[in-house]
């Protein structure tokens, strides 16, 4: 089965998050069980979302959180991708990365389909966020090896 919805993340800071892509993995089957499926947002013939999370060194031009950027579209392949930017700054905020990487991967997600498809209201967001399996989020290894990594570009 060709995945619908995808996530990669890019970053060419030298002090990238070291965490691993099965955070990636993680979400676009979360999203695909709780969200694509249910409304039946995509089907298997339609387009693809692709959610580029990209991280950047925060500076005096840095919107604050979470910023998504309108769709670019690839039209041969079928892809409709969307630029996301975050702060490396608020993924070690706390001295806590693993736990800010899952809370913004989610925050992403809520963003992203609340703002994009009517039928996802902010309330089913707050409500499916209980079903995140915290316990293996956390379980990851962190650091992860770079080979478990992959980042765009790796």
């Amino acid at each position: 089965m060709t995945k619908q919805f995808i996530i990669k993340k890019v970053c060419d800071e030298p002090d990238k998050p070291p965490y691993s892509y099965k955070v990636d993995e993680y979400f676009e089957e979360f999203v695909r069980e709780n969200i694509l499926e249910p409304f039946r947002i995509i089907g298997e013939d339609d387009w693809k979302i692709l959610l580029s999370i990209m991280m950047f060194k925060k500076d005096e031009e840095s919107p604050e959180g979470v910023s998504i950027y309108p769709a670019e579209t690839i039209d041969e392949e079928k892809i409709r991708y969307y630029p996301i930017a975050i702060n490396i700054e608020d993924v070690y905020a706390n001295d806590a990365p693993m736990q800010n990487i899952v809370g913004m991967y989610y925050q992403i997600i809520s963003l992203f389909f609340v703002s994009n498809f009517e039928s996802i209201s902010e309330g089913f967001m707050l409500q499916l966020k209980k079903n995140l399996d915290w316990d293996y989020l956390l379980s990851l290894p962190y650091p992860a090896p770079v080979n478990e990594q992959k980042y765009v570009g790796d």
